[in-house]
């Protein structure tokens, strides 16, 4: 049976502080791709997967949620696009577990989203610096990184 995901961030957004903006455009395939080098500098194929990562590095990395309150933000990413894959929401709920070792945060989707948003935004700039050390060779400076990151 195919169960569809109810997705509780469906009315949040992904704001992200507009100092990250031209990474978002830099690094997603949403801003454009169409030739193999293109794709190779642009390891992303939705600005929610280059979000995503971000929170993953945060999490390995052992780093805390940063504030954005005070911060100048744009709404980067619509909440409607955190349900695909499917997995990501659950991971998402996983990771406010953690972090608030709390389980009845998942019946606040605000909370979860600024835990969420909070470890994107710690661990975005660890994940620019290592696609910045790759230049025209994004893809696989990336990958290089990963798998040293979770040996």
């Amino acid at each position: 049976m195919n169960e569809r995901i109810s997705n509780p961030f469906v009315n949040a957004e992904v704001n992200a502080p507009t100092e990250f903006q031209e990474y978002f455009r830099r690094y997603s395939q949403t801003t454009g791709a169409s030739t193999v080098g293109e794709y190779d500098r642009k390891p992303f194929p939705r600005m929610v997967d280059f979000w995503f990562l971000a929170i993953a590095v945060a999490v390995k990395l052992g780093l805390k949620p940063v504030k954005l309150d005070g911060r100048d933000t744009y709404k980067a990413i619509e909440g409607a696009a955190i349900v695909s894959p499917e997995w990501r929401v659950h991971a998402l709920k996983l990771i406010a577990i953690g972090e608030t070792k709390d389980p009845e945060v998942i019946k606040d989707p605000r909370r979860m989203m600024e835990i969420a948003n909070g470890l994107a935004f710690a661990g975005m700039p660890h994940l620019i610096e290592i696609l910045e050390d790759h230049p025209d060779d994004e893809v696989f400076g990336l990958s290089d990184a990963l798998v040293k990151m979770v040996k």
